[in-house]
């Protein structure tokens, strides 16, 4: 009973708070040969997460794979993302620090021999490219973490100096709005800080912000038809000259594999 009521915590505390949260992506292309293994590899990880979280290095760790859709919209884009989350710039850098082979030998210390350690921690890693990203906002957590479930990474480029007010002081309110009525569970808005390409991407260039989001029951067309109706002159506003101040650079399907 304890255990479940620190897990359900430890899910609350990373889904909920923003403030100085700090977010390590990195996209993943692996030979298709090479997935299997790769697989086993992070699942050879979990173990290292799962004691790092214990010890305060990281807050949470995830391994997402991308769902591919037939046609032009999935060409050239990676086959996993793994996320590292930090609560702060202090975690960060501690972790930083750390020689994490020498980590890991610990935390399979009794578990593994030298020669399977040695094989599993050389299992293929894939080509990456890195992502630091801050959050900036958030909705409050109206759902369950498990493997299987899906979400929509939206990679944007702000075109102007008002973008990041529009998403946190006028789209949140609507987000915060589906929530209430059951179609989202959850959504994020996340800075990008900085890169390391260094290999293919499925962007042509460097998006500047991302956003998650998770969905619910999916809303009638009566529902819709009502939202759009319902909009002041205002509203109609807001959204338009919101949209025009980013430029959509990809939409991604992904699925949750791991989680620590």
């Amino acid at each position: 009973m304890k255990k479940t009521i620190s897990i359900a915590l430890m899910m609350l505390i990373t889904w909920t708070s923003f403030s100085q949260q700090l977010i390590s992506h990195s996209s993943v292309r692996i030979a298709d040969t090479d997935r299997q293994a790769y697989l086993e590899l992070e699942d050879f990880w979990s173990l290292v997460h799962q004691q790092a979280i214990k010890d305060g290095l990281i807050q949470r760790w995830m391994v997402w794979e991308f769902l591919q859709n037939d046609g032009e919209d999935s060409k050239g884009n990676p086959n996993y993302l793994i996320m590292n989350f930090y609560k702060d710039s202090l975690q960060k850098l501690k972790a930083s620090n750390i020689d994490w082979k020498d980590y890991a030998k610990k935390v399979y210390k009794g578990k593994l021999s030298k020669s399977k350690f040695e094989k599993k921690w050389n299992l293929p890693t894939g080509k990456r490219n890195f992502y630091e990203l801050e959050r900036l906002d958030n909705t409050y957590w109206h759902g369950e973490l498990k493997t299987g479930m899906e979400i929509s990474l939206f990679a944007f480029k702000a075109l102007n100096e008002d973008y990041e007010d529009y998403e946190m002081k006028f789209f949140k309110k609507w987000h915060e709005k589906n929530i209430l009525d059951g179609s989202r569970k959850w959504w994020e808005f996340n800075k990008v800080t900085s890169s390391n390409v260094n290999t293919e991407s499925s962007t042509e260039g460097t998006p500047t912000h991302t956003t998650i989001d998770m969905y619910g029951r999916e809303r009638s067309q009566e529902e819709i038809d009502k939202f759009w109706n319902n909009l002041t002159f205002e509203d109609r506003m807001m959204i338009k000259n919101g949209i025009a101040s980013r430029e959509l650079m990809k939409t991604y399907r992904l699925k949750l594999l791991m989680f620590m």
